[in-house]
């Protein structure tokens, strides 16, 4: 109990705020439409599937049904809170969206307008329990070595009855992709599909290149009285090139140097500090 409590702060924290910018989107699989009529959305169900939940399809988000869900995902699966600490969330009484609220905020999940009852709250509030709870089932098994990952049948489009949400950005996006010569998306590309490019691209644009340096050759010093413009670029040119051997030739001395003296067991040079002798 100890350690999931530390650990929460770290772990619910980057979930919360994906929910809460997920939520605010209104990219919730049908969280308008769902929340009005008390139904879970989609991607909330599968999580809720996955963790075993056995009375999915009674849930509505404005009964009881909803409380008893906070409390079975507290005492079956996060386990924040200690026995007797969980009185608040047995109590589904007035004071339950208290208990709520302040359980949400020691989980480090927003809790904004929960105290009102808005089923976008509340939806809100439970989409980042889930997460909880999912991210403490996938480390016991992490830590029991007993996590068994496989390749989904197919891919996850994601969204409202599994239909793509990101279309709107293809077009942009497959003009970027022919720009720097990588596939383009097909229609209808699923969700995955479209994050995978938009990855790809973004490794291609951040790729840090060594960039190019304006050289003025006119104003360069070459240590010596040149008039002719020609000439003198002519002669910076040569002074550069001369710089670059003299450094290599530094570094190669100061190798031979330190082979030298690992050779003769007193090794002055110390060549990680870019120091030769004492």
């Amino acid at each position: 109990t100890f350690l999931r409590k530390h650990n929460h702060t770290f772990i619910t924290t980057a979930t919360a705020t994906a929910a809460m910018s997920f939520y605010a989107s209104g990219n919730v699989g049908g969280t308008s439409s769902s929340a009005d009529s008390g139904d879970l959305p989609k991607a909330l169900r599968r999580k809720l599937q996955m963790l075993g939940y056995p009375e999915i399809g009674e849930v509505k988000v404005a009964t009881e049904s909803y409380s008893k869900l906070v409390l079975w995902l507290e005492e079956e699966k996060i386990r924040f809170y200690e026995p007797r600490q969980r009185k608040g969330l047995r109590d589904f009484g007035n004071n339950w969206l208290t208990a709520l609220s302040r359980y949400a905020q020691e989980l480090d999940i927003p809790s904004d307008r929960i105290l009102t009852g808005e089923d976008e709250a509340k939806l809100r509030v439970l989409n980042g329990l889930v997460n909880s709870a999912v991210q403490d089932v996938y480390r016991d098994k992490l830590e029991d070595q007993s996590l068994v990952l496989s390749m989904p049948p197919k891919p996850v489009s994601g969204g409202l009855d599994g239909k793509p949400q990101l279309q709107e950005l293809l077009p942009d996006l497959n003009r970027l992709l022919e720009q720097y010569s990588l596939p383009k998306l097909p229609a209808g590309a699923a969700d995955t599909e479209t994050i995978a490019a938009l990855q790809c691209l973004k490794t291609r644009m951040c790729h840090v290149g060594k960039g190019r340096v304006e050289l003025d050759l006119e104003n360069l010093p070459i240590a010596a009285a040149i008039d002719d413009p020609e000439v003198r670029k002519a002669a910076g040119m040569l002074r550069l090139l001369h710089n670059i051997e003299m450094g290599q030739l530094q570094v190669n001395v100061n190798q031979v140097l330190n082979e030298l003296q690992q050779l003769t067991a007193n090794p002055k040079t110390d060549a990680k500090l870019g120091k030769v002798g004492t």
